[in-house]
């Protein structure tokens, strides 16, 4: 999906739609993505692509203020049913490219966070460039997305995946969008082989609820314990935090 387009795929694709609501029901793993991005928020966010609000209530939490974005007409309306009684939080339906329209020249964030979103974006370097204008000073561009080029499969190319990412990936987009990396490391040592197998071995273009169940009750709450004090030299996810180069 390029990054000016408003979508509605979810309305008609049901594979599309299917997966977010498998997010939805990996509580455990949805817990364990939080945390690894909680340190990094200010009090002012911006989530870029809040999707059906799978992560924007804990967002809110802690008195910060939410100004959630997404173009997605089916996830906009869920997004603004699941946070309707949330104080703090604005739904606005639109994109990246049309900001300077939605919001005032002068806003400016202390967190902007995209989570798993970046990787449906064509132009994911026109993208960071536009969101580092609008950091406030000293604040935090978040990043989380899935990582391993080389288990890119069916199932990401059916979820409108351009790319997986690495390390060395990160820090050359970083220094093109003229951003400085001020964290960054993978997570989920162990997804990374099950998704690579699915992906080369399986074939497979949708992901098994059975899976998902089984990983999200009995490996997510050990390996998020196990990776608190011990970095994995691969994931499946990779979380940067970048900062504005100039600051």
């Amino acid at each position: 999906m390029k990054s000016d387009e408003v979508d509605n795929s979810v309305e008609t694709d049901p594979f599309y739609a299917e997966d977010l609501r498998q997010m939805e029901r990996a509580v455990n793993y949805r817990d364990w993505q939080f945390r690894m991005v909680e340190p990094f928020l200010g009090g002012r966010v911006l989530e870029v692509g809040g999707g059906i609000g799978n992560f924007t209530p804990q967002l809110a939490s802690n008195g910060r203020s939410v100004t959630s974005l997404e173009p997605n007409a089916g996830c906009f309306r869920q997004l603004v049913e699941k946070t309707h009684d949330l104080q703090g939080v604005i739904p606005i339906r639109g994109t990246v490219e049309s900001l300077g329209s939605l919001l005032d020249s002068e806003e400016r964030f202390d967190t902007i966070i995209l989570m798993n979103v970046l990787e449906h974006i064509e132009d994911d370097r026109a993208v960071l460039m536009a969101l580092k204008g609008r950091l406030a000073p000293g604040g935090f561009l978040v990043v989380l997305v899935p990582a391993g080029p080389w288990a890119f499969g069916p199932t990401d190319k059916r979820l409108g995946h351009y790319r997986r990412y690495s390390k060395r990936y990160s820090r050359q987009l970083a220094v093109a969008a003229k951003l400085k990396i001020g964290f960054m490391r993978y997570y989920n040592f162990i997804g990374i082989w099950g998704w690579w197998w699915n992906a080369k071995m399986g074939k497979m273009e949708g992901q098994s609820d059975t899976q998902i169940r089984i990983f999200d009750r009995w490996i997510v709450p050990l390996v998020s314990q196990i990776e608190r004090f011990i970095r994995p030299p691969v994931g499946q996810s990779i979380l940067i935090v970048h900062q504005d180069a100039a600051s």
